[in-house]
């Protein structure tokens, strides 16, 4: 066994391919564990000395505005990478064609933020919080240019510019926190963090890659992206309402200091969401070509991938059960002791994330978008109706175990239903098995 092993890692180091998309993966992974460690610092030391009240109507602003953000991506970011990577030559015209519909797609977002406000019973205060949070999407439009870094496995520079980026503006947050600042502060720090982050990627567009002044618009182009992304978008639109519809509707039923408790576990476990993002993101590339050699290598591909996110998010879940308690006290202080039942239910979520970032990447090479609309609708549906039966029965803890649910309805059970994506059950359960662990890891593609 020991030698197998062995052999398993001189295969891999020296495998060309590895080392490409191991490299891209190495940066990425080093930016997302230095956000994790501020996360352990400045972001524990701004939650305690915010107080559960006021760091709940922090979240329930950002909560609220990330609703609405789908609007300014439009579900084109698989799309456009997966252009990039087949027609490289059409750069200038794929990226310049999305920025001026991500563009469009802010103007958008701004209406339905002020139609939502509008709706709402807030305070002015919390809105013109909202508010200026949501004016820091404008920046985002600049982040088309992340596509150009994926498609071309040059993450190190969309690593390096977040990086740059947090390390200034948590500087700032450890300073308001310290010095007492008011709640609109951090608002501001959250609009700041998404320019920072854009300027990087500008800077390093321009020096790797040329001027955006040669970028240009084709309304072809938009229309076969929005032809092809419509699905997504959609279905990015309610994965988001899935994702931040729970704290909007724990601070419109029972307060701002419940959102506080609940956004302090749900923030633990959504600090682990990087690893299948950036997994999968590094690795789509490499699947999509491999779909060129052979169904069986393509297939075999996919089915790693499913078994790696699976056991990490399993071990991760099952530690945090045990300690949930203690992590809780020890990082945010008896204040927050209320969030750890949130945190052991909410973290099992963490598996059906896992997989169903996978699965998402796996419509897209099969071209089978439309498929995401209908399962997240159901989960969005499924998701609300339980956050407002059990938010009422179970008061915190039942928006934890709504989202559990509905998670676990729209990842492993919906695609049962559907012929064409029977296979993503095959897949998840060989990936739990612990026997086709071991099958799935004993050699390493050519």
């Amino acid at each position: 066994m020991l030698k197998t092993f062995n052999n398993l890692f001189k295969r891999a180091i020296a495998h060309d391919g590895l080392k490409k998309y191991g490299a891209n993966i190495s940066w990425l992974f080093a930016e997302k564990i230095f956000r994790m460690a501020v996360g352990f610092t400045v972001g524990i030391y701004v939650a305690r000395q915010l107080g559960p009240a006021k760091y709940g109507i922090l979240n329930y602003a950002i909560s609220f505005a990330a609703i609405f953000s789908i609007m300014v991506s439009l579900g084109l970011d698989q799309i456009v990478v997966r252009e990039l990577v087949k027609r490289p030559r059409r750069r200038d015209t794929l990226l310049g064609t999305t920025f001026i519909l991500r563009l469009t797609g802010f103007l958008l977002m701004l209406g339905g933020v002020a139609a939502g406000l509008f709706l709402s019973h807030n305070d002015r205060n919390t809105n013109l919080i909202v508010i200026i949070i949501t004016a820091g999407y404008l920046f985002q439009i600049f982040q088309t240019i992340d596509f150009y870094f994926q498609a071309n496995v040059l993450s190190k520079y969309v690593a390096t510019s977040q990086v740059i980026a947090w390390t200034i503006v948590s500087g700032f947050r450890a300073w308001g926190a310290y010095s007492g600042a008011p709640l609109i502060y951090f608002a501001w720090l959250e609009a700041a963090n998404m320019g920072l982050m854009s300027l990087g990627y500008l800077i390093f567009y321009s020096l790797n890659a040329g001027s955006l002044f040669k970028w240009n618009f084709k309304p072809h182009i938009a229309k076969f992206l929005l032809k092809n992304s419509w699905p997504l978008l959609l279905a990015g639109a309610a994965g988001m309402i899935h994702m931040r519809v729970d704290q909007v509707m724990i601070k419109t039923m029972l307060g701002a200091t419940d959102v506080g408790y609940y956004a302090v576990a749900v923030k633990l476990v959504e600090l682990w969401y990087f690893f299948p993002i950036i997994i999968c993101s590094s690795l789509f590339p490499a699947i999509i070509r491999s779909k060129g050699v052979s169904e069986a290598h393509y297939l075999n591909r996919l089915q790693k991938l499913f078994t790696l996110l699976f056991w990490f998010a399993f071990t991760l879940a099952l530690g945090t059960t045990l300690i949930g308690q203690q992590l809780i006290t020890w990082l945010y202080g008896s204040q927050y002791a209320t969030a750890t039942t949130i945190l052991i239910i909410y973290i099992w979520n963490l598996i059906f994330i896992s997989l169903g970032v996978a699965r998402g990447y796996w419509l897209i090479a099969e071209n089978l978008q439309k498929y995401s609309l209908l399962f997240v609708s159901v989960a969005v549906i499924v998701n609300i109706l339980l956050n407002y039966i059990l938010i009422k029965q179970l008061g915190v803890n039942g928006a934890a175990w709504a989202t559990l649910i509905s998670s676990s309805i729209v990842i492993y059970w919906m695609p049962l239903i559907i012929k064409k994506t029977r296979i993503l059950c095959v897949m998840f359960n060989k990936a739990i098995i612990p026997i086709f662990l071991i099958k799935e890891w004993k050699g390493v593609d050519k």
